[in-house]
């Protein structure tokens, strides 16, 4: 039977970013990843699973203008909706700092350069100017502090 609940909290967006994200990144790729970069759970019964956190992750891309609670809170009901995550976790900022400090840069690097990939091909139209491929960042803002060396590099 369907599920015909009324959809609220933009919990079906929710479901579509972060839906989008598991299509164009795989479980097998992020453990694979983590493995690969030796950041596995060193203990059984963790509170969150690197493969949660690689994936908490992400959703801060994707939902950049909230907190960490909330990106926390979105990834694990749309989890627990789809079955992969136990429902009744209460993330905290404190908890998922640790956790992200835990898993370190590595593996989001490593499954970076695993699934990172030109999305046009030489036949999509606007995609090439004669032989370069055509690239932007739109919309991205690097902040560095006012230090010597920063000025001394940057003007």
């Amino acid at each position: 039977m369907a599920d015909d609940r009324p959809v609220v909290d933009g919990r079906l967006t929710d479901w579509i970013s972060l839906g989008v994200l598991t299509a164009f990144v795989s479980r097998d790729e992020i453990d694979e990843a983590i493995e690969a970069t030796g950041k596995a759970a060193k203990r059984a019964g963790g509170k969150i699973p690197p493969r949660v956190v690689v994936l908490f992750v992400m959703a801060l891309a994707l939902f950049g203008d909230e907190d960490y609670e909330e990106v926390a809170a979105r990834l694990a009901g749309t989890l627990a909706d789809w079955g992969r995550f136990e429902e009744g976790w209460e993330p905290t900022s404190g908890g998922l700092t640790q956790a992200r400090q835990r898993l370190g840069p590595e593996p989001l690097a490593h499954l970076f350069s695993q699934v990172a990939a030109p999305v046009a091909d030489p036949d999509t139209i606007g995609a090439f100017l004669r032989t370069w491929r055509l690239m932007s960042i739109d919309g991205v803002e690097f902040d560095a502090a006012a230090s010597t060396a920063n000025l001394d590099a940057f003007g």
